[in-house]
């Protein structure tokens, strides 16, 4: 069952996002701005920490994390 814990800003128009494999990682592609944002994932609560902005193009569509990559 989840629960909202709290909200964290992210891109314009979030249009996709991914978790690493391990879990400690989420990534939020933003449509409107062409950028990939990352964040660390607090393993005991959840809770999300801003890393860094990745410029990826325009209209980004999809986010996929794969082992290793």
């Amino acid at each position: 069952l989840l629960t909202a814990n709290g909200h964290t800003p992210t891109q314009q128009v979030p249009r996709a996002f991914d978790i690493d494999p391990t879990g400690r990682f989420l990534y939020a592609a933003g449509l409107e701005t062409g950028r990939l944002a990352s964040y660390a994932i607090d393993q005991a609560s959840g809770t999300l920490t801003p890393l860094d902005v990745y410029t990826v193009g325009a209209g980004p569509m999809w986010v996929l994390v794969t082992p290793g990559g």
